[in-house]
This record gives structure tokens, sequence and C-alpha cells, in this order.
């Protein structure tokens, strides 16, 4: 009885109560609030004590006020802002209702004789266990849809799997206990309980398995992302090389064009001579590198595909404010500019009279973008973006942009009308304090 009343709702509501505290912070971790951050141990190791001692008192409106104090103990202990007070609160009452509801049909199951277990303590374990694994299965849901929120790319894999195992352990304790009507002892209670906890931690060590997966699908695409800034930068500077060897030999023969000069101003007049003058300014021309802003690597983005826009005749008008982007990562600003420039390209090119105009400006605390191209064909919409028409292109640019965009707090809208895609992004400056590495 001890065992049975005693030692699996301990377990269950230690494993409950460390679940919610592992949702919260993969909660915060999403936005990047816990970084780096030293966790208050104390207050979370407190809180699942207290919290137990509730739960042992067996009162449901005892525990309704413990599960609603939840949200102000992780708040306190992984030091995160106000402001997720509100997800936490979502998670709290989630996990609450999750209870009742688990309950509920569990009880109306039995009523109807779809469960049966000849045994009181047998139907009380597997009550316990099923609500558990439950409650962290909508916990592992809610994680995910924040992180799907954040911008963090969440696979259907991952879903099933969050939904799988919990499933599985819920059936493995049915049947279990099932078995256990046959030959019920005090060993096979214990075999139980070490049962029971063998699929918390299997539970556990899959939650992190999905986390990990996101990790590293996240990890790929930064050197993804370092990997295209690597190259715009290994081609800016290849050309800045061409241009140095172009203007030594310029420089090597500005004496022969200081001389034709002189003999035809001498000789043909005034007009030949700024003829020839025009045609040597528009050699020095060529060793320009077009400023668009006082940010290096913006102003080689926009370099590298306003070349690509004249390679393939679309006419670029793009202009930039006075602007600070230090608050953004060299990953997240290659991310954002790259991809909506190469889409747009994509777009634009082999249209009748393919532009691209782009305006980029900050408005007090918010970087302001909008860009207009031409797009002769509706693209496909799907769910919150478009889908080009071309092959190969498979809208990947726009799902970089809306995560590049979120994970700044701020927005961005699509729109296409009359052969006019236009696009409207709004990025919250953060701290200005550079956070490039």
């Amino acid at each position: 009885m001890v065992v049975i009343y005693g030692m699996l709702p301990l377990v269950g509501s230690i494993f409950l109560l460390g679940s919610m505290f592992y949702g919260a912070y993969r909660i915060a971790a999403h936005s990047g609030m816990v970084r780096g951050v030293n966790i208050r141990w104390g207050v979370v190791a407190a809180f699942i004590l207290f919290s137990v001692a509730i739960s042992i008192l067996g009162n449901t409106w005892l525990n309704l006020i413990s599960i609603l104090l939840f949200p102000f103990a992780a708040g306190w202990g992984f030091r995160t802002a106000r402001t997720f007070l509100v997800p936490y609160f979502i998670l709290a009452v989630s996990v609450f209702l999750t209870d009742v509801v688990s309950v509920t049909v569990y009880q109306m199951l039995w009523a109807w004789g779809i469960l049966y277990l000849n045994s009181a303590e047998l139907a009380y374990m597997l009550l316990v266990a099923v609500t558990r694994m439950m409650e962290f299965m909508v916990i592992l849901l809610i994680t995910m849809a924040a992180g799907k929120k954040a911008g963090r790319h969440i696979t259907l894999r991952q879903v099933v799997l969050s939904v799988f195992l919990p499933m599985f352990s819920m059936f493995n304790m049915y049947y279990t206990l099932y078995m256990m009507q046959i030959y019920m002892v005090l060993d096979v209670v214990v075999l139980f309980v070490v049962n029971l906890i063998l699929l918390i931690g299997l539970n556990l060590y899959f939650c992190v398995l999905i986390d990990i997966m996101g990790e590293n699908h996240r990890l790929e695409n930064e050197r993804n992302l370092y990997r295209q800034q690597a190259v715009m930068q290994y081609q800016y500077y290849e050309r800045e090389e061409e241009k140095y060897e172009e203007s030594r030999k310029l420089i090597h023969d500005i004496r022969n064009h200081i001389q034709a000069m002189e003999a035809l101003y001498r000789n043909a007049g005034a007009e030949d001579a700024s003829q020839y003058a025009g045609n040597i300014h528009k050699m020095l021309n060529r060793f320009q590198q077009k400023y668009y802003t006082s940010d290096k690597l913006l102003n080689i983005i926009l370099n590298d595909k306003a070349a690509h826009m004249q390679r393939v005749g679309i006419r670029e008008d793009i202009k930039v404010g006075e602007l600070s982007l230090g608050f953004m990562r060299d990953t997240d600003v290659t991310a954002l500019f790259a991809n909506l420039l190469d889409n747009a390209i994509a777009a634009a090119a082999g249209s009748g009279d393919s532009y691209i105009r782009l305006r980029v400006n900050m408005v007090r605390q918010f970087l302001s973008i909008v860009m207009e191209n031409s797009c002769e064909q509706e693209p496909v919409k799907e769910g919150e973006g478009f889908r080009s028409r071309k092959s190969n292109h498979e809208g990947m640019g726009i799902a970089n942009i809306r995560r590049t965009v979120d994970q700044y707090g701020g927005d961005v809208q699509f729109e296409w009308k009359e052969g006019v895609f236009i696009t409207k992004a709004v990025v919250v400056c953060g701290d200005q304090e550079s956070k490039r590495t």
C-alpha cells in the first residue's frame, strides 16, 4: 500500500513538475532568454517540494493554486521577463486541464467497461501513470508550438515522436497492470514502479533527442548562412582584387592618356577631348564599389545582388537610410536581406519590365524594409507565405525570412497584386550593443 499510494504518486508528481520546468526552460530558450544565465535551482527545487507536499494532501483547490503559482516560480527561477508569464500560464493551465480531462475520460471508460482491472490498487496505478504521461505529451506539444512561433524548425517526425512514445508508455502500463491481475505481490509492484521509472527515463531521453534534432537543424541552417555569407565576401574581395589589377594598368598608362588628351585639345578641339575624358571616367567608375550603407556586410550583400540583377537584366532601385544593424547577428542579416533579394531576383527575372525596388530605413526603434519587384505570375499561396511557380524554387527563402523576423520580435507581410510582389517587414531593434560574431 505504501508503494502504491505513497511512492507512485510521489514519483509521478516529481516527474510532472520537472517536465513543466523543463518545458518552461525550453520556451525561454527558444527566444534566447536563458542562455548564459545562472538558473536559480533553489527556487525550482523549493517549488517542486512545495507542490509535492500540496499534492499529497489530495485537495483539488490547493493543487489548482499550486499550478497557478507555477508561472511566477518559473519566471523567477529562470530570470525571464514578465512577458513570459503568459506562455508559462498557458502551460500550467493546459497541464491542469489535461489532468481533469484524463481523469474524466478514464472514469468514463471504466464505467463503460472498456477498461477493466479487478483491483482498486491496480486501477489507481493505471490512473496515475496514464495521467502523467498525457500531461507530459501536452507539455512537449506546447513547447514545440512555442518553438515554432519563435521560428524554430519543427518536423512532422518530431511531433510524431512526441505523441507516439507517451502513448506507447500508457499502453505498456495498461498491459503490465492487466497482467498483474493474475499474480500480484509486493515484488511485482516494485518491478512495476521500476518499469515506470525506466519508461519516464526513456520519455525524457526522447524529449532531449527531439530538442537535439531541432538544434541540429538550426546549426545546419546557420552553417549554410555562414557559407553563403563567406561566398559573397569572397566574391566581393575577388572583384576588388580584379579592380586593383585593372587600376594598376590604368595608372601605368595614365601618362599616355594625358598626352593623348593634350594632343586632342591642340588638334581636334575640345569636343573630342571631352569625349575622350568621358571614356576615362567610365574606366575609373568600374573600380568603385557602390555605397548603399555604412553597414559593411549589408553593403556587400546589396552590391553582390545588384551585380546579379545587372547580369540578368533587372532594373534595380535600392535606397538605404542611415541605420545600424549591430543588434543583429551576421547570419541573421544574411538570412534576411540575401533571401529577400534572391526571391525577388528569381521572381523578376524574365518578366517584361523586370525591376526591384528596395527601401530600408530606421524608424525610431524599428527597422523598416519595403520591397517591390515585378512578378508576372501570381505565386502559389502556402500557409502564411508563398511558393514560387518556378521549378526548383520551393519557397524556403520566405521561411528563413519569417524565422529571422520572428526571432527579433517583428512582423513580415507578403502580397501579390497586379504583377507586383510586395514585401513589408518590420524588425524590432534590440540592444544596440553589437551582437555580431
